[in-house]
């Protein structure tokens, strides 16, 4: 190879970089754009979500109103979720007068090992057949936050970034 030939091959090689970068950081932007812009907000009031907590506490949203609710859905084959739950626990950890619950897509004994060999701050719900169908969740991980009212406010499907909730929870 002659040092043009390697000219061109070097410029070739940094054109192809420049590129990649770009796409890059476009689609950063996007998501930070996205994320800060949130989901659809709908005034609908949120459907009933009763059941019981792994650790055996009867949960009903309803009784929540009053103050925010942080709905968590995830599963724990979920990769997605692998990534957001972390974010959720910490939000769950450092505002403690909101109500974060995770609502699990799983079966009860595939929730409760993981629980156990992943502990979350956060209350967690097995997914029931009556919350599956009035909650029904097209992608995991599911993020919904309800207002005082006990309406959605905002929702995320999709990995959530660190300290988004902090801009949709009021």
């Amino acid at each position: 190879m002659n040092e043009t030939t390697q000219v061109v091959v070097n410029n070739g090689l940094g054109y192809a970089r420049s590129i990649v970068w770009s796409v890059f950081l476009t689609m950063l932007v996007v998501l930070v754009m996205a994320s800060l812009r949130g989901g659809p907000m709908p005034t609908e009031v949120a459907p009933p979500l009763v059941g019981v907590d792994v650790a055996g506490k009867p949960v009903d949203i309803a009784a929540l109103k009053g103050k925010p609710v942080v709905l968590y859905f995830w599963a724990t084959w979920c990769g997605a979720c692998k990534m957001t739950s972390p974010t959720v626990d910490q939000y769950a950890r450092s505002h403690p007068d909101v109500t974060v619950l995770g609502v699990a897509m799983d079966e009860d004994a595939a929730v409760r090992a993981y629980l156990k060999a992943t502990p979350r701050s956060f209350q967690v719900v097995p997914a029931n057949e009556r919350i599956q169908q009035d909650w029904p969740v097209r992608a995991l991980p599911t993020t919904v936050v309800l207002d005082k009212e006990g309406r959605i406010a905002w929702q995320r499907v999709g990995i959530m970034l660190p300290g988004e909730l902090n801009f949709h929870v009021d």
